[in-house]
């Protein structure tokens, strides 16, 4: 299984304008070798030259909104698949889904859509 979003996905969150400098985990590699990259945690010791901070999936569930109106944050597990979704519980209404072989890719989808839709602040809007 996906354990952290990969540098293209963490580089397109930031051009969205999210801070992504909170990230919980880091690749990381020599320069003598920059196609060997390990994933470590951003508070673990290193002897690697470089490094580049990235989000598991409990750093992008911690940036979506639990709500939107009165639709839950909502991740499920199909047969083959993983859907992340905002739904009303009683109507079942939904205001967007997105769905992924990896739940953390599902999850960054939705996090980008809401980002694009106002529902995540960036910028100067962050706390």
């Amino acid at each position: 299984m996906k354990q952290a979003l990969s540098i293209e996905q963490i580089k397109h969150l930031k051009e969205l304008g999210l801070n992504t400098s909170d990230g919980s985990m880091a690749f990381e590699w020599n320069e003598s070798d920059s196609d060997n990259m390990v994933v470590t945690s951003m508070d673990a010791d290193t002897n690697y030259d470089y490094y580049h901070g990235t989000y598991t999936l409990q750093d992008i569930i911690n940036k979506l909104p639990c709500f939107i109106g009165n639709q839950v944050l909502t991740i499920q597990k199909l047969v083959d698949s993983y859907t992340c979704l905002y739904m009303e519980p009683y109507t079942r209404s939904m205001i967007n889904i997105t769905e992924s072989k990896e739940p953390i890719d599902a999850a960054y989808d939705m996090l980008c859509w809401c980002i694009e839709n106002g529902y995540v602040k960036i910028g100067k809007e962050e706390k």
